[in-house]
């Protein structure tokens, strides 16, 4: 994957926040050799609802729910896993592909 600090080995979701945006889900390269990881993209929920419509959602969050679409996507793109600690609860505390 372009710009990756090495080479790609996994696509995560995290969950982030703040008080203009609420919750959004960022998706991740995470990479070894060096390991890493890149930012791909922030799914906010204006966007998740643009890209899915207005619902219902496999999960309860758009955000969680366009990227867990988008990062599986690109996890079979690429031929490795997706790992999504807490898609049904918005935490910063969700398990990581790589603590």
């Amino acid at each position: 994957m372009a710009g990756a600090p090495g080479r790609v080995v996994g696509i995560e979701a995290v969950w982030d926040g703040d008080t203009t945006h609420d919750w959004f889900v960022i998706l991740l390269a995470v990479t070894e050799d060096p390991p890493g990881e890149r930012e791909l993209a922030t799914v906010h929920r204006g966007a998740a609802v643009r890209l899915l419509g207005e619902g219902p959602y496999a999960l309860p969050h758009p955000s969680a729910a366009a990227a867990d679409r988008v990062g599986r996507a690109l996890a079979d793109r690429f031929g490795v896993p997706f790992h999504f600690g807490s898609p049904e609860v918005a935490s910063y505390g969700a398990p990581r592909l790589r603590p």
